[in-house]
């Protein structure tokens, strides 16, 4: 399976790019659910993130910074996920997809419409 960047790249299309701004965002959403771990969805403490990591430092103190390097690493790679979808937004809108996109979507709604 080709990966959605590379895809985007190689055919040029906006609408792939469309489908990698998309997957992408829901991605970084993601880690930083990860990196907060609330205890919602999660009861079985299986995210790495700040909550837990306080919850089980003051059970087990070597668990606990097992997850408090666990949520370091989810923060950084929020941090670079957010820098990716940065470069690739300048790249997006320097090569005029972007306007590209509007107008299919706009004539896409037109159709819809009509």
């Amino acid at each position: 399976m080709v990966p959605p960047l590379y895809h985007a790249m190689r055919t040029d299309s906006a609408l792939k790019f469309g489908w990698f701004f998309l997957f992408y965002l829901l991605h970084i959403g993601f880690c930083i659910f990860a990196a907060i771990a609330p205890p919602i969805s999660f009861k079985g403490k299986s995210l790495t993130g700040i909550l837990l990591a306080i919850d089980v430092l003051s059970g087990n103190a070597l668990v606990g910074i097992f997850y408090l390097i666990g949520f370091g690493l989810f923060c950084l790679e929020s941090v670079i996920n957010i820098w990716v979808i940065q470069q690739v937004y300048m790249y997006f809108r320097g090569s005029g997809k972007a306007a590209e996109m509007r107008r299919d979507a706009t004539r896409g709604a037109m159709r819809a419409a009509i």
